[in-house]
């Protein structure tokens, strides 16, 4: 099993509630991606299918539906594609993301997300 966890600031930030221009939407997302990119470089590539876990953590606790913030984790899961933690993210490789809610992270205008990363063979 890996974890990876990244800091993401608001502004950076992407739900499937917004209704972002977009080119801002390719902006944000590209940011996430590229920091996905290089902060999962500390990972060991895996060499068979995984199951992923977001645990997705807001600035605050509120009322939140996890499940809209599948724009930003897609932007993370391409990262960890881009660094060659895996071969690809479709379903011969990744099972999920499977999402969760963490807990609050405390800083003021920084989401989190930690991805649990485990072989399923």
């Amino acid at each position: 099993m890996q974890e990876l966890t990244i800091d993401i600031p608001a502004a950076m930030w992407q739900s499937s509630n917004q209704r972002l221009h977009h080119m801002e939407r390719a902006r944000r997302t590209r940011h996430v991606r590229t920091l996905a990119g290089w902060t999962a470089r500390q990972l060991e590539p895996v060499t068979g299918p995984v199951h992923v876990m977001a645990h997705v953590s807001a600035p605050k606790k509120s009322r939140a539906d996890v499940g809209n913030t599948y724009p930003t984790v897609k932007a993370i899961i391409d990262g960890c594609t881009d660094a060659g933690i895996w071969p690809d993210d479709n379903d011969d490789h990744l099972t999920g993301p499977d999402m969760r809610r963490g807990q609050p992270t405390g800083l003021p205008g920084t989401y989190r997300v930690r991805l649990v990363i485990t072989p399923t063979t």
